[in-house]
Parts: C-alpha cells; structure tokens; sequence
C-alpha cells in the first residue's frame, strides 16, 4: 500500500493550480485533471491522515458546520485539511488537497474534514470509505438535479453505509435518525434542540402547519449535545449532560444547530479513534466536550454563509438560501428589524433551474423587501406581492440593484441564491478594498 501520491500528479496539480490562481478562477480544475490523470490520487493522498477523515453531507449546513470542525480541531493542536472553498465534489477536495502535499507526494495532516454534495457524496465514498459521516439533514432542494427526498434520502443511505467508526445523526430529523438502526456498525452520536425552539427549524412538513401554530415532535433525548436555548448570540448547549452558554462567532439558530452538530462530531472522533489513544503525539490534546465546544464558538461565518461587510456608513450581512426550509429557517431566526432587505434569485446549474421552492416558503417576517434581484427576480418579486409583501425595485441586473440597495447607509441584509451570492460578494469585496472599509468574517 502506497504512502504517498505519486510526484507527478502532485506536480501537474500544483502547475495547474498556480495558474488558477494567477487567472483568478478554475478552482477546481487542478483537482479534476489529476483525478484523470491519477485515478487513485484521491485514496493514496487521504490514507496518509492518521486521524482518518470525516465527511459532512446533508442539504443545508454542509459548508459551515466542515468550517466549525475543521478550525476547531486545527485550534485545539491537530493539522487539519478540508474544503473550506466549498467546493464539494471529488476534484474539489483534491485542489484542496495539493497545496499542503510535498513534492514527493506526502500529506502532512493529521485529519481530513470535507463537505460533500449529496450527489457526489457516494462516489467519494466508493472510492475511499470515510471513517466518521455526519449527515445533517434531508430536505428538498434542487428537484431538477435532485429528484423528491426519497431520492436525497437514498444518496445519505449509501454515505451512512460507507462510514466505519462513527456515525453523527440529527436526532431531529426522521429520515437521518433512522440511519442509526439500518448501520448499527458504527458508533452513533444524535445531536439536537429543544422542543421550545421547534418553530426555528423547521422540515418540509412543517412548512405548511407552522404557520398555524403546530410543529413535529422532536427526538432531543436521543441527543448527546443539545441546543437548549438562544439568547442574542449566546447559545446554551448540554452536552452529555453539562449545561454550557457560549457567545458565538457564528450568527443565526440554524447556524448555532450546526455547532451542536460540531461539537458532536468532535466527540464522536474523540470517542472512537484509536490513534488518539495509543499515540504519544495525541497524549495531551483535549478534545473533550468543554474544549470542543468553546473551539467552536470561536470560529467565524464560512464566505457568503452569516458574512458581514462594512461598505461606507452600511453593514452588510450575506445570507445563503437555496430551498424552502433553509430559507424559512433564516427568517425566523435572524432578527430583521431596522434592516432594509434584498433578495438575489438565479437560476443557473449550482442553483438549481427549477424555482417553484420559493413559494413554499414561510415569509411572514418580511415586510418590506427593498431590492429583488438575478435572473429570476421577476418570478421573486411577483411570489412576494402574493404573499402580501412589499417590493419597492425589482431589477435583473445584480450590479445595478446592488449598488442603489446600499446607497444611504444603515443595516442591511441580503438573502442570495449560490451563484447570485458569488457575484454580490466579489462585488462586495471589490468596494471593500476601494472605499477602505472592515472587512470581517471572510477568512
């Protein structure tokens, strides 16, 4: 069994991906002509990692909650390499992986932490068995890619199959909390809410009846780590039992949900993986449930996913939304009051063409929407009026909308579909850099 990658292809990486960056684009090419050219790069490259490797898979949360994990670890003493570009298919994880590797092949890493879209998820895992999953959730998104949940549902299946030491479920979540009892192989860990915050997080079925007052029921004492309450940014987690209130670095319920399920997968690997137990190099880490959740509450928004930017007099907040339930669950969680709003509606590939989701959506904490823009703004604006709210511009052309939704000043908040978040934030960045303003949180 090789201990490296072979010198060639890390060679041809690394070329390519120097351009890349000269081009300022193509971030995953370099990972897609070393996967042609070397067909088990990817497996000799992650069997290196000591500590194994982890995958994130689920339909929201996948890039924040691998962020969480991966600087937490990296905080508490262990090389950690990941995906944090997002970019989640096999030719992504593998640019992620080329400039940490030596000429001669060799990843000096200890773990590898890597969000995988639910497609791809399985193809990953065929070629290299992860040793730890954690699926967040099954929701509809993407039906012109994705089919129904039932197909969703299959893809997470085979991922949680693949796992050979630790399974992390979301208790709350029927599809994913069943995995538990079809791969009883691996070590489960469940984390997840209080009943009480029920109406912050919502599923597909909920949708509907929320708006009536009634919710699913919960499975949080299945759960090792618990969201029990949110105060401002202060979220209150139990973790196996001990109470823990933490000002976090992260803004949102859904995100701080998505640090329950950090801080569990960081338990579940400090549980369950031999190298830390028999290793003298990992004798003094503290992985445990005080350390791990203190390491996650430090770490900052992943790009466009809870980013702030300071344009001139405005704070801008960037927040992805790409199906009805992570949209609804964005209203309903971060406060809005005294914000003017945007939303960014596209319609390409990464988006997802078919649209109609964003009529299921629960929009009964907007009022006035400022500026709709993107492809399919028209389509955006004309689901808002039906559902009684006000837009005062609806514009296709984002740049333009952009720049008229910051003009005078104040609090802002833009809510953006992927490709229509990539181009507001490059624009963002580009006024940042020509107006001198603080840029936070886009590490």
């Amino acid at each position: 069994m090789k201990n490296t990658s072979s010198p060639l292809s890390v060679a041809v990486g690394k070329g390519v991906q120097g351009a890349c960056k000269i081009l300022k684009r193509g971030h995953s090419l370099p990972g897609m002509i070393v996967e042609k050219m070397d067909a088990g790069f990817l497996s000799s490259a992650l069997r290196q990692l000591p500590l194994g490797t982890m995958i994130v898979c689920g339909t929201n949360g996948k890039t924040t909650t691998a962020r969480l994990i991966a600087q937490a670890l990296s905080s508490l003493g262990l090389k950690t390499v990941t995906n944090d570009s997002g970019a989640n298919f096999t030719r992504g994880i593998i640019s992620s992986l080329l400039p940490l590797m030596t000429p001669s092949g060799k990843l000096p890493c200890d773990i590898g932490v890597f969000e995988l879209d639910e497609a791809w998820a399985p193809v990953f895992c065929r070629q290299f068995p992860p040793d730890y999953a954690l699926i967040l959730n099954c929701c509809r998104d993407q039906l012109d890619r994705y089919g129904e949940r039932d197909a969703v549902e299959a893809m997470l299946s085979q991922v949680a199959s693949f796992a050979k030491r630790g399974l992390i479920l979301n208790a709350a979540d029927r599809r994913v909390r069943s995995f538990s009892s079809r791969f009883p192989e691996a070590k489960t860990s469940f984390y997840g809410f209080d009943p009480s915050l029920s109406p912050l997080f919502p599923g597909d079925e909920d949708l509907i009846c929320m708006r009536h007052g009634c919710v699913s029921p919960v499975q949080s004492d299945l759960a090792s780590v618990v969201l029990r309450a949110i105060t401002g940014n202060t979220a209150t987690f139990e973790i196996e039992g001990q109470k823990l209130s933490l000002e976090m670095g992260i803004k949102g319920s859904f995100n701080f949900l998505n640090a329950a399920a950090a801080i569990c997968g960081i338990l579940n690997i400090a549980r369950t993986c031999p190298a830390l137990k028999n290793s003298a190099r990992f004798k003094d880490l503290d992985l445990g449930p005080k350390a791990a959740a203190e390491a996650v509450s430090k770490v900052r928004p992943a790009f466009g996913r809870g980013e702030g930017f300071k344009i001139g007099q405005s704070h801008v907040d960037m927040v992805l939304v790409k199906n009805p339930v992570g949209f609804s669950s964005a209203l309903r969680s971060i406060p809005l009051e005294g914000k003017e709003v945007m939303v960014a509606l596209n319609d390409q590939s990464a988006d997802g063409r078919d649209v109609s989701w964003i009529y299921d959506v629960d929009y009964s904490n907007l009022s006035t929407i400022k500026a709709v823009s993107g492809q399919r703004a028209f389509d955006m604006a004309l689901c808002l009026e039906y559902n009684g709210k006000k837009v005062v511009r609806a514009d296709l052309d984002i740049e333009e909308s952009l720049m008229r939704f910051l003009e005078g000043g104040g609090d802002k908040i833009i809510f953006s579909s992927y490709t229509s978040m990539l181009s507001i934030r490059k624009i963002l960045l580009d006024l940042d850099k020509s107006k001198g303003g603080n840029l936070y949180a886009a590490d």
